[in-house]
């Protein structure tokens, strides 16, 4: 049959037959239309229901979508008011990226949403000097600081959002700031999130170069900072950075006071690589330290990461 034909199929009023399309030369059964008895469009309709039932999950999933985005927008837009719409919007915000995975992957569609994001953790524009005295409000403001941290760390699991937080200007400075200046809570959250962004690999080259490296040096005794810098330590100019910064002095006096001795002793064989070593550390006491710890723990691994350390500056040491 002709493309330019129209096909016309219904009922014929006064015989009650169905009214055929005309048959052209080379028609055959299967590229005739369907036939149907009555109304023409119920052909038509019976296909588009068959076509949403099959894709109702999708049309699910993007309906879910575009209702978290009005969501998320509307409690960022409410981080932006007044002091108890920032502690609303954060808790519920708080809620909605620790509960929904999907939810997270939206900030990384929505115009500025870091920006919004941190808005009340770096502006003190609602803090009243009167209102400070008030128990109740030093709560409901720590527990909002706790909550947008919570947001951070939750986003940042997202691939979608890694890079985009890694390169925002304001992100990396707020977790430096939050890992010296935060409760135990937060600097814990700070970094965590630091890990999360580390599975990237491309963001330990820009958080290596920040001010990260001696802040989680500091806290080496919390283990998610330990992992941090562990991560940090596959880049060879941060090994440098670490060493200069005089890591594994640090790590030596952890690992003698018993602190996360399996973790610290395999940052201390990455960073013990580097013959320049000894230009910061004194090699015979380190080798003593490892030895002595070798004997002692039980672990495996620890075992093994001791013996590899001890290993290398023996190499290095000739």
């Amino acid at each position: 049959m002709k493309l330019n034909q129209p096909a016309v199929i219904g009922m014929d009023d006064d015989k009650g037959k169905a009214v055929l399309p005309p048959k052209q030369d080379g028609d055959s059964p299967m590229s005739s239309p369907s036939i149907v008895m009555g109304n023409p469009f119920v052909s038509v309709s019976n296909q588009a229901l068959k076509w949403m039932k099959s894709n109702e999950a999708k049309l699910k999933s993007q309906e879910m979508m575009d209702a978290s985005r009005v969501s998320a927008n509307m409690h960022l837009e409410r981080l932006c008011g007044s002091f108890s719409d920032k502690v609303r919007a954060a808790r519920e915000l708080s809620k909605l990226t620790k509960s929904q995975p999907a939810y997270r992957a939206i900030f990384a569609e929505l115009p500025d949403s870091i920006t919004r994001l941190l808005g009340p953790l770096l502006s003190e524009d609602y803090d009243d000097p009167e209102l400070e005295q008030d128990l109740c409000y030093r709560v409901s403001k720590l527990k909002m600081k706790q909550d947008l941290m919570e947001i951070l760390l939750d986003i940042s699991t997202d691939d979608n959002n890694k890079q985009h937080m890694a390169e925002h200007p304001s992100v990396i400075p707020l977790l430096d700031r939050t890992l010296y200046t935060g409760t135990m809570e937060t600097t814990r959250t700070a970094a965590m999130t630091l890990v999360s962004l580390l599975s990237l690999e491309s963001n330990k080259f820009i958080i290596g170069k920040s001010t990260i490296p001696a802040a989680l040096l500091r806290f080496v005794d919390i283990e998610d900072a330990a992992a941090a810098i562990l991560s940090l330590c596959t880049v060879h100019e941060n090994i440098a950075k670490f060493n200069k910064l005089g890591a594994i002095k640090v790590m030596s006096q952890k690992i003698d006071e018993g602190i996360l001795v399996d973790q610290l002793l395999a940052i201390l064989a990455v960073l013990s690589s580097r013959q320049d070593v000894f230009f910061e550390y004194e090699d015979v006491d380190a080798f003593r330290r490892l030895v002595e710890h070798r004997r002692n723990i039980s672990s495996q691994r620890a075992e093994n990461t001791s013996s590899a350390s001890a290993a290398i500056r023996c190499f290095t040491r000739r």
